[in-house]
């Protein structure tokens, strides 16, 4: 190529390139101010989202397509808050969304994956996710499906909740099912901290006939996040359940989705929750299990210490 063509082509590159780096800086920046609105804690939102714009400014992100983008930032944000992530689904995908957290799609079958007697009068009651339900509902599909597992299960000498790769799901829930296998009023409930105020996931109504005495396992791994932890780690805390499987996610702090516009979104957790045993949480950390084992050996490890309980 004749040096003159070459120099030509190197300048419509550099002028191409000029123009087309503020876009990837507007969209961190637009990420950073979401997380600066919306982090839970204030002053950490915004020192996260001062070295987001830092980074960017520095043109870190200038050469990167839209999913790349997205993974960058994600993969940046993700040491901070197991939560973190950053999507983009298309331009214009989320367009016709309103901006703000998203809705999420119920689970199918209110999150109950399995509900089954095993040998050995085991009962295992396996978990997709924690479906959400409002206590002031009489009529709520998700406890009625819960209560009817329960019940189902209520004649076992032994119970299995099995969480393996269960995402998380509703603080209610958490909270209701707990609150089948302790006291009345039993102080075991994690409360969550957010901008403006605390909230906690102990049931204003509780599960009228728990199962106090009752050998309870609960099984995690890797893929056990969020409200499955807070579940976990609740009864694991107050003493009340085996823990057995992989160490868990370490995704502690809730939140949701926040839509960006033009196919990105963001999920920035509002709230951090707090154990009334433990004054902490399992963010970063994840659930460590009382008895190790693979994900797949598990449930047999379970069925063992359940078949040996009295």
């Amino acid at each position: 190529m004749p040096k003159l063509l070459r120099v030509a082509a190197l300048l419509l590159l550099s002028a191409f390139a000029a123009h087309a780096a503020p876009v990837p800086r507007e969209r961190v920046d637009a990420v950073a101010d979401a997380i600066a609105a919306n982090y839970f804690d204030p002053a950490r939102g915004k020192t996260i989202a001062d070295d987001l714009r830092r980074d960017a400014a520095s043109g870190k992100f200038d050469a990167l397509a839209p999913q790349a983008l997205a993974d960058a930032l994600t993969t940046r944000l993700r040491p901070l808050d197991r939560h973190f992530r950053v999507r983009w689904e298309g331009t214009g995908a989320t367009d016709t969304q309103p901006a703000g957290p998203r809705r999420h799609s119920p689970p199918a079958n209110h999150g109950i994956a399995t509900v089954e007697t095993l040998p050995g009068d085991i009962g295992h009651l396996r978990l997709s996710e924690f479906a959400h339900f409002e206590f002031g509902d009489a009529n709520a599909p998700e406890r009625a499906a819960i209560d009817a597992a329960l019940a189902k299960l209520a004649g076992t000498r032994a119970m299995i909740v099995d969480l393996r790769g269960c995402r998380g799901g509703s603080p209610s829930m958490v909270g209701y099912l707990a609150s089948a296998f302790v006291a009345p009023g039993a102080d075991i409930y994690n409360t969550f901290h957010t901008r403006t105020q605390t909230l906690s996931e102990a049931p204003d109504t509780p599960y009228a006939t728990p199962r106090t005495q009752v050998p309870l396992y609960v099984l995690v791994d890797k893929g056990t996040a969020s409200a499955a932890e807070s579940f976990a780690y609740t009864l694991q805390s107050a003493k009340r359940a085996t823990i057995v499987g992989e160490r868990s996610a370490g995704a502690a702090n809730p939140g949701g989705m926040i839509d960006l516009g033009d196919g990105y979104s963001v999920f920035v957790s509002d709230g951090s929750p707090v154990n009334p045993i433990t004054r902490t949480n399992w963010e970063s950390t994840g659930i460590a299990p009382d008895v190790v084992t693979t994900s797949d050996q598990a449930l047999d490890a379970a069925l063992r210490l359940a078949r040996a309980s009295r």
